[in-house]
């Protein structure tokens, strides 16, 4: 396991977890009973895409009936409904939900940067332990679930399985990454994403659990068409020391890797350097965000030093957390 721990804040760790380091096998598998009680609260507020029964809101052609409405410029005329156009004198279109079982897709960011942690949790077990809730909710309401976990130099694809196959598969390769000792460098995130770009099926539903640290023209550019063909959603990972330094001082910390342990000291000077430091955060994450908000695609930040149900709640509920809403650096 690598990272860093600020050893001044403690922060909050959740006392369901034995760790704030690292997830395992069971707890995740264990998360199925939290993610169900998480699906009961968001039906109750009306049911979002990943949640409530096995169909999306999204409209597209599919199997099952939805509604009629005005025809508008775009709309495929194969689905004008000529009846209720011969009664009403005005064109009217068919709308359809999307068949049942759909692809869904959890990308899981493992990359060294993301085994990182100063309040809370490390955002790479913020990212494995918010996948297996929305895949969870994802298998309850029979869909297909699959997937990608990468690291610095490896990566593992998951095929979308129906039931808990497909989940239990992307579990391992979460068990399997973080036994990994973490290296830094290649261009992993620029891959998968063109991986999903090649590989995933139009219409999946793609959830991106990662800090985009090196999201830049060559990420962009490996997304390409997928943009336009995919459902996305966008989950921001990150801690609090991302977004805000703390008070001017040195702050002692500790950098692991494998069984290597690094003690050095983090220096702050002062109100400017802070200021320029968050700002340079809040444009990073606004870059990330019109990306995917240009496509009409859901964004959200997600905080290790927040509540994980609340997040994931959030996150199905698609009700994103703007970039200016952070928690600051107790």
């Amino acid at each position: 396991m690598s990272g860093s721990i600020l050893q001044r804040p403690s922060g909050r760790v959740s006392l369901d977890f034995a760790s704030p380091a690292s997830t395992s096998l069971d707890e995740l598998v264990r998360l199925r009973t939290t993610a169900q009680a998480m699906q009961r609260q968001v039906r109750k507020r009306s049911a979002a895409p990943m949640s409530g029964g096995s169909v999306s809101r999204r409209l597209g052609r599919g199997l099952d009936f939805a509604e009629v409405r005005e025809y508008q410029p775009g709309d495929d005329v194969r689905m004008i409904d000529w009846k209720v156009t011969a009664r009403t004198g005005t064109t009217h279109t068919k709308l359809f939900v999307e068949e049942r079982e759909r692809p869904v897709l959890l990308v899981v960011d493992f990359r060294s940067g993301m085994r990182f942690g100063t309040q809370g949790m490390y955002k790479s077990v913020l990212a494995a332990r918010l996948a297996a809730l929305l895949g969870w909710c994802a298998v309850a309401s029979h869909d297909r679930v699959g997937g990608f976990v990468f690291t610095d130099d490896w990566h593992d694809e998951i095929r979308p399985q129906s039931g808990r196959r497909g989940l239990m598969s992307l579990f391992r390769a979460i068990h399997h990454s973080q036994q990994r000792i973490p290296r830094r460098g290649g261009d992993q995130l620029a891959s998968t994403l063109q991986r999903l770009r090649h590989g995933v099926h139009g219409g999946s539903t793609v959830v991106l659990l990662s800090d985009f640290d090196g999201f830049d023209d060559a990420a962009h550019a490996a997304l390409g068409s997928a943009l336009q063909s995919l459902d996305v959603m966008a989950v921001h990972v990150c801690d609090p020391l991302d977004a805000n330094l703390p008070p001017a001082g040195r702050y002692p910390m500790i950098s692991r890797a494998g069984q290597t342990q690094k003690r050095f000291m983090l220096s702050v000077s002062g109100r400017s350097e802070r200021e320029n430091y968050r700002q340079a955060f809040e444009e990073r994450a606004e870059s990330v965000r019109q990306l995917f908000a240009r496509h009409g695609h859901f964004y959200s930040l997600a905080m290790t030093n927040g509540s994980l149900r609340d997040t994931a709640t959030a996150i199905m509920a698609r009700q994103p957390l703007p970039p200016s809403v952070l928690p600051a650096l107790a």
